[in-house]
């Protein structure tokens, strides 16, 4: 028997539509689109209706769950431990980058547990602002937000300048922001969030901001005050909250 358990925001179910549009919407067999929503319909009823919708399937036009309507606090992801640990950051980065802010969040992250990569535009090494080698972990091409939990864009002119001008890189973070997940930046690397097409939250002009999971600090400031914020916003997973995230482009 189908339990259905209530979606808690309706942004939530909203993804869970548009992923049931992307997958049934490729598939060719009217019949088998129509089982895929009678389904749903067993397990709920709005749900179905607005699946139907997006696949050119007859909605529903009654219930036949029972369980309909009702929720259960243990299907919850509400109800779920938060914790950074196991969690996957996308460092995005190119030649000029601030080696010391690079270092200093990635030796904060392991300590929480979190596993983090630099990804930039070609494989091999970029050369930090200090002239240090860093390993490039995965490209643009070979890689994508969808397979990380976070986001963080270090300082360095040089590099925010480049990544400014690389679409791939807006991408990432316009993505990342859509499907409501943490971002994080500091220094120059705040300009590539503004230059993004993120919508509907404060990035910060001088000390750290946090807004809706977007952790930023343009000026100086305390590393371990950035730090933590930025992993109590990897803890949280989510923030579904960003009512203007359908405007981006992604």
């Amino acid at each position: 028997m189908l339990i259905a358990a209530t979606v808690p925001h309706n942004s939530r179910k909203c993804c869970i539509v548009q992923a049931a549009h992307f997958e049934l919407g490729k598939v060719e067999d009217q019949g088998v689109r129509e089982r895929m929503v009678n389904l749903l319909n067993h397990v709920d009823h709005e749900l179905a209706k607005k699946v139907a919708m997006g696949i050119g399937i007859p909605a529903p036009t009654q219930s036949v769950s029972e369980n309909h309507g009702k929720s259960s606090a243990a299907l919850s992801q509400e109800n779920t431990t938060k914790t950074a640990k196991g969690r996957k950051v996308a460092i995005l980065a190119a030649d000029g980058v601030n080696g010391e802010d690079v270092m200093a969040i990635k030796t904060a992250l392991k300590k929480a547990g979190v596993q983090a990569e630099i990804v930039s535009k070609f494989k091999g090494m970029i050369k930090s602002a200090e002239g240090e080698e860093i390993m490039v972990d995965k490209t643009f091409l070979t890689s994508a937000s969808v397979l990380f939990d976070a986001i963080y864009v270090p300082g360095g002119a040089e590099s925010s300048a480049a990544l400014q001008m690389q679409g791939d890189a807006i991408h990432f973070i316009n993505e990342a922001f859509k499907h409501c997940k943490p971002i994080a930046a500091t220094f120059e690397g705040v300009k590539l969030l503004k230059n993004s097409d993120i919508k509907g939250v404060k990035i910060s002009d001088s000390s750290i901001q946090n807004d809706q999971g977007v952790v930023t600090a343009k000026t100086i400031f305390a590393l371990n005050e950035f730090t933590k914020s930025f992993i109590e916003a990897i803890a949280q997973h989510r923030f579904w909250m960003r009512q203007e995230k359908d405007q981006v482009p992604a």
